[in-house]
């Protein structure tokens, strides 16, 4: 028996928060109803469940009904928020840098702090441990050091801590590689996506095309990537967690490749561009979702897939 798939994009809040009855702001609360039927894409595939699991999804498939058996334990879940939390992902990519030397991949600068006083020496981008789509992120361009400390405390005081990266003005393209790890820890490699996201990670879009065309747009030294590939599959299969897996990356415009911007433990918006990819044609036109006049759309146009707020 499989578990009914539900859109709880407010996952990796909860994550945060770490609490079983957890209730998200209410624009958020606004897009997982508007945007509910997006479950329907996923439902009946390997990845048919929730968006991301957390303590509070695990509660409302206990309210759904759903049998014990069939819901995680406490403690995997609580490897799944850590290996979540943007301090995993530091550490993650340091041991990557270590073992893969090479010139075209930058990123250590990417590190954990839980001190709020910092003295900032380029442009820095600041992200508290669990958030998604451009909350808990900010850049330290245009801001005083005073109002930089300022939030890095709320950070530290509500989360634990920050992660600290050099903010890339040059970036040319977002783009991420995308996995499923097996409960026997085998780790398949699904495809790559391409996305675009605002200075402040917001998300934008996901381009739906064929790999060939992705890989086309990437316009990356293929050795490189499947060295990547490789790396992230024996990695990812060490970890207690299983289900579908994103690492975002991007590249500038000197051709260098940060390969670890964020990783994703759960269903994205990536892997749903490749699922789509295999069922439309990518200049057609979807509606995934009820046309409102206000709130949540989830649509195709052009080959982008994207999320669209009506006021």
């Amino acid at each position: 028996m499989e578990l009914p798939s539900i859109f709880n994009c407010s996952n990796d809040m909860a994550l945060a928060a770490n609490v079983r009855q957890y209730f998200p702001p209410k624009r958020i609360l606004q897009m997982e109803e508007d945007l509910k039927e997006l479950s329907r894409l996923w439902e009946g595939t390997r990845f048919a469940g929730p968006w991301g699991w957390s303590l509070a999804t695990k509660q409302r498939y206990r309210q759904m009904g759903v049998d014990e058996h069939l819901l995680p334990s406490d403690s995997w879940l609580d490897e799944v928020r850590r290996l979540s939390s943007r301090e995993f992902a530091c550490e993650y990519i340091h041991g990557l840098l270590e073992v893969m030397k090479d010139n075209r991949l930058v990123g250590k600068e990417m590190t954990f702090s839980d001190k709020a006083d910092i003295e900032i020496c380029y442009p820095t981008i600041f992200k508290s441990p669990w958030s998604s789509s451009g909350r808990g992120v900010f850049v330290s361009e245009g801001l005083t050091k005073e109002q930089i400390e300022t939030k890095l405390r709320g950070f530290v005081n509500t989360q634990g801590g920050y992660a600290k990266d050099r903010f890339l003005k040059n970036k040319v393209l977002d783009f991420a590689m995308e996995f499923y790890v097996n409960e026997d820890k085998t780790v398949e490699f699904l495809g790559y996506s391409v996305f675009h996201a605002a200075e402040n990670g917001a998300y934008g879009y996901n381009v739906v095309d064929s790999q060939e065309a992705l890989l086309r747009m990437i316009d990356v030294d293929e050795g490189l990537l499947n060295s990547l590939i490789e790396y992230h599959k024996e990695h990812l299969g060490r970890t207690a967690y299983h289900g579908p897996v994103g690492i975002d990356m991007l590249k500038t415009a000197e051709g260098l490749i940060h390969p670890c911007i964020e990783i994703n433990l759960r269903m994205n918006m990536g892997i749903l561009a490749i699922i789509l990819s295999e069922r439309y044609c990518p200049k057609s036109t979807e509606y995934f979702t009820i046309c409102r006049n206000h709130g949540f759309q989830a649509l195709i146009d052009e080959g982008k897939l994207m999320i669209i707020f009506k006021k």
